[in-house]
């Protein structure tokens, strides 16, 4: 029997999804949602995904696993003849997973910020600041490129998939331009040609209908009837004998970099941090453009290997140096969880605290909104619910994902508070961590962010 996959076509997600069974001849089941009828939210469909979100995945002996990243690397583990999508070499696969979640938690994340004002009715046009947002995805992507065909390096992956499919509906909303951005433009014209690419096309139609409906304007011209767009430093004192530790850029501050510092405590591995001072704006200059052009922390140096994302490199730390792979299961369906619990932690719940904590750091809020907590308060219910008859938050055991997940839920308990009579699961799923030892590695830097919240709150 054919895995089942629900989905809604327009959606960028499920059209990665779509294509990667395509390109390795994966026969899926599919049934379509209807989310204005509801269907996402009957009690049916709310047993297979509490997050009752799309594409969500239920395999023929009944496996169920939602998030289109999580999906694809799945499938292709499964199901795949090779691993050419998504390949075992260890620093490969870390630049995939660095850029699926660049996907989930910064492209995804624009393209909704931009869409649901106008879903909702809110704006009928695109504003100066939505094509800033936009234009500022397309220069990362653009970065990303240098020197590379395709997104991480000279072979097509599943990166590409889940980053064609959001930047083609991005492009509809914030036109890609060809002139600033070459390579983005380049790469996007290769991925057109790809038979692949002809699962995506069906969905774009239909999403390019609906925003043009929406706006009530012309899209680009030569769009309208094309579904594609362009859219340890233990220092070396003998260099051939030891090596050097990995070194981690890190502000303190920041839930991503304590997620990390929690993994290398964990596999006891000794990291050199070097500290940017942000104010300074140290995370643009020009040193650490070279190494990180999204300019952001954590970041990790290897010897001669950069990664960025903290998910990516606390999957790429345990790899490469603990013992064993009980905070990263190798086991195909354990991992799958592991990768969506951290891609919701990406995608939705680090999200929901920026977009709560950036007013009170760049605009001088002082007050906590009902619409923040209401915010907050979904988040929350979704660990609840994913916390339902576990231990931790992917199941018995303590997985990198809850180190990822622990780190932002605390950064937004300070702001928007915990009820623990409504989330009881949530509470005490919290307290067994902050009694495991390597919880101390997130407890100052968390101390220092809830006094600089606090100040900034007066």
């Amino acid at each position: 029997m054919a895995p089942t996959l629900y989905m809604m076509p327009p959606s960028p997600p499920v059209r990665a999804v779509l294509m990667t069974a395509k390109s390795i001849g994966l026969d899926l089941e599919l049934k379509q949602l209807n989310l204005r009828r509801g269907d996402h939210k009957t009690p049916e469909y709310l047993k297979l995904n509490p997050q009752h979100t799309v594409p969500t995945l239920v395999d023929d002996d009944g496996f169920v696993l939602w998030d289109s990243h999580a999906i694809m690397v799945y499938l292709l583990s499964k199901y795949a003849k090779d691993d050419s999508l998504y390949p075992q070499d260890l620093r490969k696969r870390a630049v995939i997973d660095q850029r699926m979640h660049f996907d989930s938690g910064v492209a995804f994340a624009v393209f909704l910020r931009i869409l649901y004002p106008l879903i909702y009715g809110e704006k009928k046009t695109i504003t100066s600041e939505d094509t800033k947002a936009a234009e500022e995805v397309y220069s990362f992507l653009e970065a990303f490129l240098e020197g590379r065909q395709w997104l991480t390096g000279d072979f097509v992956t599943i990166a590409d998939y889940s980053l064609i499919a959001t930047t083609s509906s991005l492009n509809v909303l914030v036109k890609i331009d060809p002139v600033k951005y070459p390579k983005l433009t380049a790469w996007v014209k290769n991925v057109e040609k790809l038979p692949a690419y002809e699962a995506n096309k069906p969905g774009l139609e239909k999403f390019i209908g609906y925003v043009k409906s929406i706006l009530m304007c012309k899209i680009p011209i030569g769009m309208e009837n094309k579904a594609y767009i362009f859219t340890r430093n233990k220092r070396i004192f003998i260099h051939f004998s030891f090596a050097m530790a990995p070194v981690l850029y890190v502000t303190h501050l920041t839930p991503p970099v304590r997620a990390v510092l929690m993994t290398a405590k964990t596999i006891d591995l000794d990291l050199e941090l070097k500290k940017l001072n942000v104010e300074k704006r140290e995370h643009k200059n020009s040193e650490f453009l070279k190494l990180n052009p999204q300019h952001t922390v954590p970041t990790l140096v290897d010897n001669d290997f950069v990664l960025w994302d903290s998910h990516a490199i606390m999957a790429y730390l345990v790899s490469k140096y603990a013992k064993d792979d009980s905070l990263y299961p190798n086991d195909l369906k354990q991992r799958a969880i592991v990768n969506q619990r951290m891609h919701f932690e990406n995608g939705v719940a680090f999200p929901e605290l920026l977009k709560i904590l950036y007013p009170i750091i760049h605009d001088g809020k002082k007050t906590i909104t009902q619409e923040d907590e209401i915010a907050a308060d979904e988040v929350y219910s979704f660990l609840e619910a994913f916390l339902d008859g576990k231990q931790w938050i992917t199941g018995d055991s303590v997985t990198i994902a809850d180190y990822s997940l622990i780190t932002t839920i605390t950064a937004l308990n300070v702001l928007v508070k915990i009820d623990h009579v409504v989330f009881p699961n949530l509470n005490t799923w919290m307290k067994k961590l902050e009694q495991l030892p390597v919880y101390e590695a997130n407890r100052k830097g968390l101390d220092s962010y809830t006094t600089h919240v606090k100040l900034l709150l007066r």
